[in-house]
Protein backbone atom coordinates (compact mmCIF):
# COMPACT_ATOMS: atom_id res chain seq x y z
CA UNK A 1 0.00 0.00 0.00
CA UNK A 2 1.32 3.41 -0.93
CA UNK A 3 0.95 6.18 1.62
CA UNK A 4 1.63 9.10 -0.69
CA UNK A 5 -0.16 11.20 -3.25
CA UNK A 6 0.69 8.87 -6.13
CA UNK A 7 -2.17 6.62 -5.11
CA UNK A 8 -5.47 7.95 -6.41
CA UNK A 9 -3.72 10.43 -8.71
CA UNK A 10 -6.01 9.52 -11.56
CA UNK A 11 -9.10 10.28 -9.50
CA UNK A 12 -7.85 13.81 -8.83
CA UNK A 13 -7.99 14.87 -12.46
CA UNK A 14 -10.95 17.20 -12.17
CA UNK A 15 -12.89 14.76 -9.98
CA UNK A 16 -13.65 12.44 -12.91
CA UNK A 17 -14.54 8.85 -12.07
CA UNK A 18 -12.08 6.20 -13.15
CA UNK A 19 -12.97 4.32 -16.33
CA UNK A 20 -14.02 0.70 -15.88
CA UNK A 21 -11.25 -1.72 -16.76
CA UNK A 22 -11.65 -4.63 -19.12
CA UNK A 23 -11.29 -8.10 -17.63
CA UNK A 24 -7.79 -9.46 -18.04
CA UNK A 25 -6.42 -12.93 -18.11
CA UNK A 26 -4.94 -14.01 -14.75
CA UNK A 27 -1.37 -14.09 -16.11
CA UNK A 28 -1.71 -10.72 -17.79
CA UNK A 29 -3.26 -9.27 -14.64
CA UNK A 30 -0.43 -10.58 -12.47
CA UNK A 31 2.20 -9.22 -14.84
CA UNK A 32 0.44 -5.86 -14.98
CA UNK A 33 0.17 -5.72 -11.19
CA UNK A 34 3.87 -6.53 -10.81
CA UNK A 35 4.84 -3.90 -13.39
CA UNK A 36 2.63 -1.33 -11.68
CA UNK A 37 4.16 -2.16 -8.30
CA UNK A 38 7.70 -1.81 -9.64
CA UNK A 39 6.83 1.47 -11.36
CA UNK A 40 5.23 2.82 -8.20
CA UNK A 41 8.31 1.86 -6.25
CA UNK A 42 10.37 4.35 -8.24
CA UNK A 43 7.69 6.85 -9.25
CA UNK A 44 8.03 9.68 -6.75
CA UNK A 45 8.70 12.56 -6.80
CA UNK A 46 7.57 12.30 -10.44
CA UNK A 47 8.85 11.02 -13.79
CA UNK A 48 9.59 14.55 -14.91
CA UNK A 49 11.92 15.12 -11.99
CA UNK A 50 13.80 11.88 -12.56
CA UNK A 51 13.98 12.91 -16.20
CA UNK A 52 15.48 16.21 -15.08
CA UNK A 53 18.18 14.30 -13.19
CA UNK A 54 19.01 12.35 -16.34
CA UNK A 55 19.10 15.57 -18.40
CA UNK A 56 21.43 17.24 -15.89
CA UNK A 57 23.76 14.23 -15.90
CA UNK A 58 23.88 14.29 -19.71
CA UNK A 59 24.58 18.04 -19.71
CA UNK A 60 27.30 17.58 -17.10
CA UNK A 61 28.95 14.84 -19.15
CA UNK A 62 29.01 16.91 -22.34
CA UNK A 63 30.23 20.04 -20.55
CA UNK A 64 32.93 18.17 -18.63
CA UNK A 65 34.24 16.71 -21.88
CA UNK A 66 34.20 20.10 -23.60
CA UNK A 67 35.98 21.76 -20.66
CA UNK A 68 38.55 18.98 -20.39
CA UNK A 69 37.70 18.31 -16.74
CA UNK A 70 37.80 14.74 -15.45
CA UNK A 71 35.74 13.42 -12.56
CA UNK A 72 37.61 11.58 -9.82
CA UNK A 73 36.39 7.98 -9.76
CA UNK A 74 36.23 7.38 -5.97
CA UNK A 75 33.60 10.06 -5.40
CA UNK A 76 31.64 9.14 -8.51
CA UNK A 77 31.53 5.46 -7.59
CA UNK A 78 30.49 6.35 -4.05
CA UNK A 79 27.55 8.41 -5.30
CA UNK A 80 26.50 5.80 -7.87
CA UNK A 81 26.72 3.04 -5.28
CA UNK A 82 24.74 4.98 -2.69
CA UNK A 83 21.97 5.91 -5.11
CA UNK A 84 21.87 2.37 -6.49
CA UNK A 85 21.50 0.82 -3.05
CA UNK A 86 18.79 3.28 -2.07
CA UNK A 87 16.83 2.60 -5.27
CA UNK A 88 17.12 -1.13 -4.67
CA UNK A 89 15.75 -0.63 -1.16
CA UNK A 90 12.89 1.45 -2.55
CA UNK A 91 11.98 -1.43 -4.88
CA UNK A 92 12.32 -3.94 -2.06
CA UNK A 93 10.01 -1.98 0.23
CA UNK A 94 7.49 -1.49 -2.57
CA UNK A 95 7.27 -4.68 -4.63
CA UNK A 96 8.76 -7.39 -2.42
CA UNK A 97 8.11 -6.46 1.20
CA UNK A 98 5.75 -3.47 1.23
CA UNK A 99 6.89 -0.96 3.83
CA UNK A 100 5.60 2.43 2.61
CA UNK A 101 7.47 4.52 5.16
CA UNK A 102 10.82 2.84 4.54
CA UNK A 103 10.20 2.95 0.80
CA UNK A 104 9.60 6.71 1.02
CA UNK A 105 12.78 7.27 3.02
CA UNK A 106 14.90 5.26 0.58
CA UNK A 107 13.40 6.75 -2.57
CA UNK A 108 13.51 10.35 -1.35
CA UNK A 109 17.12 9.92 -0.23
CA UNK A 110 18.08 8.41 -3.59
CA UNK A 111 16.42 11.20 -5.53
CA UNK A 112 17.84 14.04 -3.43
CA UNK A 113 21.35 12.55 -3.59
CA UNK A 114 21.19 12.10 -7.36
CA UNK A 115 19.71 15.53 -8.07
CA UNK A 116 22.00 17.41 -5.68
CA UNK A 117 25.11 15.79 -7.12
CA UNK A 118 24.11 16.47 -10.74
CA UNK A 119 23.18 20.08 -9.92
CA UNK A 120 26.39 20.64 -7.93
CA UNK A 121 28.53 19.52 -10.88
CA UNK A 122 26.57 21.80 -13.20
CA UNK A 123 27.05 24.63 -10.72
CA UNK A 124 30.81 24.19 -10.88
CA UNK A 125 30.77 24.01 -14.66
CA UNK A 126 28.85 27.29 -15.00
CA UNK A 127 31.80 29.00 -13.31
CA UNK A 128 33.86 28.21 -16.43
CA UNK A 129 31.76 30.82 -18.27
CA UNK A 130 33.81 33.40 -16.33
CA UNK A 131 31.15 36.11 -16.60
CA UNK A 132 31.89 39.48 -14.95
CA UNK A 133 31.68 39.37 -11.16
CA UNK A 134 28.64 41.01 -9.61
CA UNK A 135 30.13 41.83 -6.20
CA UNK A 136 30.24 45.59 -6.78
CA UNK A 137 26.57 45.64 -7.76
CA UNK A 138 25.56 43.51 -4.78
CA UNK A 139 27.58 45.71 -2.42
CA UNK A 140 25.90 48.86 -3.78
CA UNK A 141 22.49 47.26 -3.34
CA UNK A 142 23.40 46.24 0.19
CA UNK A 143 24.51 49.79 0.99
CA UNK A 144 21.24 51.06 -0.44
CA UNK A 145 19.40 48.80 1.99
CA UNK A 146 21.31 50.44 4.84
CA UNK A 147 23.10 47.30 5.99
CA UNK A 148 26.70 47.44 7.21
CA UNK A 149 28.10 43.99 6.47
CA UNK A 150 31.55 44.83 7.83
CA UNK A 151 29.98 46.07 11.04
CA UNK A 152 27.96 42.86 11.43
CA UNK A 153 31.02 40.66 10.93
CA UNK A 154 32.98 42.88 13.33
CA UNK A 155 30.24 42.32 15.91
CA UNK A 156 30.55 38.55 15.41
CA UNK A 157 34.33 38.79 15.77
CA UNK A 158 33.88 40.55 19.10
CA UNK A 159 31.32 38.03 20.34
CA UNK A 160 32.76 34.58 19.57
CA UNK A 161 30.12 32.58 21.46
CA UNK A 162 27.10 33.90 19.50
CA UNK A 163 29.18 33.61 16.32
CA UNK A 164 29.85 29.96 17.08
CA UNK A 165 26.18 29.17 17.66
CA UNK A 166 25.21 30.95 14.46
CA UNK A 167 27.80 28.90 12.58
CA UNK A 168 26.44 25.67 14.08
CA UNK A 169 22.93 26.67 13.01
CA UNK A 170 24.19 27.43 9.51
CA UNK A 171 25.71 23.98 9.20
CA UNK A 172 22.52 22.30 10.36
CA UNK A 173 20.91 22.82 6.95
CA UNK A 174 22.31 19.62 5.46
CA UNK A 175 21.34 17.37 8.39
CA UNK A 176 17.91 19.00 8.42
CA UNK A 177 17.27 17.69 4.91
CA UNK A 178 17.81 14.19 6.27
CA UNK A 179 15.48 15.03 9.16
CA UNK A 180 12.78 16.08 6.69
CA UNK A 181 13.02 12.72 4.92
CA UNK A 182 12.89 10.68 8.13
CA UNK A 183 10.31 12.73 10.03
CA UNK A 184 7.77 13.17 7.22
CA UNK A 185 7.95 9.51 6.27
CA UNK A 186 7.64 8.46 9.91
CA UNK A 187 4.46 10.48 10.47
CA UNK A 188 2.98 9.41 7.11
CA UNK A 189 3.21 12.88 5.55
CA UNK A 190 4.76 11.42 2.43
CA UNK A 191 2.88 13.71 0.06
CA UNK A 192 4.55 16.64 1.79
CA UNK A 193 7.91 14.89 1.47
CA UNK A 194 7.52 14.63 -2.31
CA UNK A 195 6.46 18.26 -2.42
CA UNK A 196 9.60 19.21 -0.50
CA UNK A 197 11.75 17.20 -2.94
CA UNK A 198 10.21 19.03 -5.90
CA UNK A 199 10.55 22.48 -4.33
CA UNK A 200 14.12 21.67 -3.27
CA UNK A 201 14.92 20.76 -6.87
CA UNK A 202 13.38 23.90 -8.33
CA UNK A 203 15.07 26.12 -5.76
CA UNK A 204 18.51 24.57 -6.24
CA UNK A 205 18.28 24.67 -10.02
CA UNK A 206 17.12 28.30 -9.98
CA UNK A 207 20.02 29.20 -7.68
CA UNK A 208 22.50 27.51 -10.02
CA UNK A 209 21.17 29.31 -13.10
CA UNK A 210 20.91 32.76 -11.50
CA UNK A 211 24.32 32.54 -9.84
CA UNK A 212 25.82 31.51 -13.17
CA UNK A 213 24.59 34.80 -14.65
CA UNK A 214 25.60 36.81 -11.57
CA UNK A 215 28.78 35.18 -10.22
CA UNK A 216 30.48 36.69 -7.20
CA UNK A 217 33.34 35.93 -4.85
CA UNK A 218 31.31 36.93 -1.78
CA UNK A 219 31.66 39.69 0.81
CA UNK A 220 34.62 38.18 2.72
CA UNK A 221 36.77 38.37 -0.39
CA UNK A 222 35.24 41.61 -1.68
CA UNK A 223 35.20 43.68 1.53
CA UNK A 224 38.32 42.04 3.01
CA UNK A 225 37.34 42.89 6.61
CA UNK A 226 40.12 43.36 9.14
CA UNK A 227 38.07 41.59 11.80
CA UNK A 228 36.10 38.39 11.31
CA UNK A 229 35.20 35.35 13.42
CA UNK A 230 38.17 33.11 14.16
CA UNK A 231 38.25 29.41 13.40
CA UNK A 232 37.45 27.33 10.35
CA UNK A 233 33.90 26.64 11.53
CA UNK A 234 32.78 30.25 11.32
CA UNK A 235 34.29 30.90 7.92
CA UNK A 236 33.33 27.67 6.17
CA UNK A 237 31.35 28.57 3.08
CA UNK A 238 32.82 32.05 3.08
CA UNK A 239 36.42 31.63 1.90
CA UNK A 240 37.15 28.00 1.11
CA UNK A 241 35.49 28.17 -2.32
CA UNK A 242 37.85 30.81 -3.71
CA UNK A 243 40.57 28.47 -4.95
CA UNK A 244 38.10 26.30 -6.87
CA UNK A 245 36.31 29.35 -8.26
CA UNK A 246 39.55 30.84 -9.56
CA UNK A 247 40.63 27.56 -11.16
CA UNK A 248 37.28 27.13 -12.88
CA UNK A 249 37.19 30.70 -14.17
CA UNK A 250 40.77 30.40 -15.47
CA UNK A 251 40.23 26.94 -16.96
CA UNK A 252 42.99 25.35 -14.89
CA UNK A 253 40.99 22.72 -13.00
CA UNK A 254 42.09 19.31 -14.35
CA UNK A 255 39.79 17.09 -12.27
CA UNK A 256 36.73 17.40 -10.10
CA UNK A 257 36.37 15.43 -6.87
CA UNK A 258 32.70 15.21 -5.91
CA UNK A 259 33.57 15.03 -2.22
CA UNK A 260 35.34 18.40 -2.44
CA UNK A 261 32.62 20.41 -4.16
CA UNK A 262 32.00 23.69 -2.36
CA UNK A 263 29.06 26.02 -2.80
CA UNK A 264 29.91 28.86 -5.17
CA UNK A 265 26.45 30.44 -5.10
CA UNK A 266 26.31 33.98 -3.77
CA UNK A 267 23.13 35.45 -5.26
CA UNK A 268 20.58 34.13 -4.42
CA UNK A 269 21.44 32.30 -1.22
CA UNK A 270 20.25 28.71 -1.50
CA UNK A 271 20.89 28.32 2.24
CA UNK A 272 18.22 30.95 2.92
CA UNK A 273 15.88 29.35 0.38
CA UNK A 274 16.43 25.92 1.93
CA UNK A 275 15.80 27.29 5.44
CA UNK A 276 12.35 28.48 4.34
CA UNK A 277 11.55 25.19 2.59
CA UNK A 278 12.75 23.09 5.53
CA UNK A 279 10.75 25.08 8.08
CA UNK A 280 7.64 24.67 5.91
CA UNK A 281 8.21 20.95 5.37
CA UNK A 282 8.63 20.18 9.08
CA UNK A 283 5.86 22.52 10.27
CA UNK A 284 3.19 19.81 10.74
CA UNK A 285 5.47 17.44 12.67
CA UNK A 286 4.73 17.54 16.42
CA UNK A 287 7.46 19.11 18.58
CA UNK A 288 9.94 19.18 15.69
CA UNK A 289 7.90 21.69 13.68
CA UNK A 290 8.13 24.71 16.04
CA UNK A 291 11.79 23.95 16.77
CA UNK A 292 12.55 23.78 13.05
CA UNK A 293 10.89 27.16 12.54
CA UNK A 294 13.10 28.75 15.21
CA UNK A 295 16.26 27.01 14.04
CA UNK A 296 15.79 28.01 10.42
CA UNK A 297 15.10 31.58 11.40
CA UNK A 298 18.56 31.51 12.96
CA UNK A 299 19.96 29.85 9.82
CA UNK A 300 18.78 32.79 7.72
CA UNK A 301 20.58 35.22 10.03
CA UNK A 302 23.69 33.02 10.12
CA UNK A 303 23.87 33.01 6.32
CA UNK A 304 25.26 36.54 6.39
CA UNK A 305 28.33 35.77 8.49
CA UNK A 306 28.98 32.02 8.52
CA UNK A 307 27.79 31.65 4.94
CA UNK A 308 29.57 34.71 3.58
CA UNK A 309 26.54 36.26 1.85
CA UNK A 310 25.48 39.79 1.08
CA UNK A 311 22.14 40.88 2.50
CA UNK A 312 20.54 40.93 -1.00
CA UNK A 313 21.60 37.27 -1.40
CA UNK A 314 19.75 36.30 1.76
CA UNK A 315 16.64 38.33 0.98
CA UNK A 316 16.46 36.91 -2.55
CA UNK A 317 16.93 33.33 -1.32
CA UNK A 318 14.26 33.65 1.35
CA UNK A 319 11.88 35.28 -1.14
CA UNK A 320 12.50 32.47 -3.63
CA UNK A 321 11.71 29.82 -1.02
CA UNK A 322 8.52 31.64 -0.04
CA UNK A 323 7.47 32.00 -3.69
CA UNK A 324 7.99 28.29 -4.29
CA UNK A 325 5.77 27.40 -1.33
CA UNK A 326 3.06 29.84 -2.39
CA UNK A 327 3.15 28.48 -5.93
CA UNK A 328 2.84 24.94 -4.56
CA UNK A 329 -0.17 25.88 -2.44
CA UNK A 330 -1.92 27.59 -5.35
CA UNK A 331 -1.29 24.68 -7.68
CA UNK A 332 -2.51 22.12 -5.16
CA UNK A 333 -5.56 24.13 -4.15
CA UNK A 334 -7.02 24.40 -7.67
CA UNK A 335 -7.68 20.71 -8.43
CA UNK A 336 -8.77 19.96 -4.87
CA UNK A 337 -11.28 22.79 -5.01
CA UNK A 338 -12.77 21.31 -8.17
CA UNK A 339 -12.82 17.75 -6.91
CA UNK A 340 -14.13 18.42 -3.40
CA UNK A 341 -14.96 21.96 -2.22
CA UNK A 342 -15.55 20.73 1.34
CA UNK A 343 -11.99 19.43 1.76
CA UNK A 344 -8.88 21.28 2.74
CA UNK A 345 -6.28 21.82 -0.02
CA UNK A 346 -4.14 18.76 -0.51
CA UNK A 347 -1.07 20.76 0.42
CA UNK A 348 -2.58 21.19 3.89
CA UNK A 349 -3.46 17.54 4.20
CA UNK A 350 0.13 16.53 3.42
CA UNK A 351 -0.26 12.79 3.05
CA UNK A 352 -3.26 12.82 0.77
CA UNK A 353 -3.47 9.19 -0.05
CA UNK A 354 -4.03 7.03 2.96
CA UNK A 355 -7.01 6.11 0.82
CA UNK A 356 -7.94 6.99 -2.75
CA UNK A 357 -9.45 10.46 -3.11
CA UNK A 358 -13.18 10.13 -3.41
CA UNK A 359 -15.36 11.90 -5.91
CA UNK A 360 -17.39 14.81 -4.60
CA UNK A 361 -20.48 12.71 -5.28
CA UNK A 362 -19.35 10.10 -2.78
CA UNK A 363 -20.03 10.01 0.97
Amino acid sequence: MLLDEERGAGSRQGGRAARPRRPRAPTAGLAAALAASLAAGLAAPGPGYWGLVVALIALDAVWLAAAGIAVAWPGLLAVLGTVGVLLALALLFSAVKPEPKLRAMALASAYLAAFTTAAAVLHYLTATLALPLADARLARLEAGLGFDWRGWVGFLAGHPEPARWLALAYHSSGPQVGLVVIALAAVSRVGRLWAFARLFSLGLLASVVISALLPAVGPYAFYQPHLYPDGHLETVGALWHLEALQALREGTMPALALSEIRGLVTFPSFHACLAVLTAWALAPVPVIGPLALLLNGVVVIATLGAGGHYLPDVLAGAAMGSALIIGHRVRRARPSAVASPSRLPLSEVGCASLEPVRSHHGP
